[in-house]
């Protein structure tokens, strides 16, 4: 492995950073607090060009703070500063975003909640039956290209 490593106060930002970006709603929790740093943490220390664009957005959100510690805002301050990073920092800023959704949606308690029950497509996601006669009228009208 790569010794490319969040220190724990930047795995305590991304935690936040990522309860903002999924927060908790009715019984889906929060991404912050379903280990999903840890699970972008593991991520990127095998992918130096994706580590060092959300390296740079963590990096953007604490300069964007001020003298204040991201953490301690207030939801709305939060809100306010990953808005600003949004805009200032656009690639950096998708790719955390991009990690945390990967994160976040591969986590088996997710998954359930949303009624997933299998891997997804290639492995064994069951697709409904699919009636083939329904393709009779396209067969039916022949080739419609030429061979080149």
């Amino acid at each position: 492995m790569s010794e490319r490593l969040f220190n724990a106060e930047q795995l305590a930002l991304l935690t936040k950073v990522q309860s903002q970006l999924i927060p908790a709603e009715n019984d889906m929790p929060a991404a912050g607090s379903v280990g999903c740093a840890s699970i972008v943490h593991e991520f990127l220390r095998e992918h130096e060009e994706l580590y060092e664009l959300v390296l740079r957005a963590l990096d953007a959100i604490e300069k964007s703070t001020g003298d204040a510690s991201f953490i301690q805002l207030t939801s709305e301050e939060q809100i306010e500063i990953l808005r600003f990073v949004e805009k200032s920092a656009p690639e950096a800023f998708a790719e955390l975003v991009r990690q945390t959704y990967n994160a976040y949606y591969t986590r088996p308690e997710i998954q359930a909640k949303l009624g997933i029950h299998g891997p997804p497509q290639p492995d064994g996601f069951e697709f409904p039956s699919f009636d083939v006669s329904r393709l009779d009228r396209v067969k039916a009208r022949g080739k419609l290209w030429r061979d080149a």
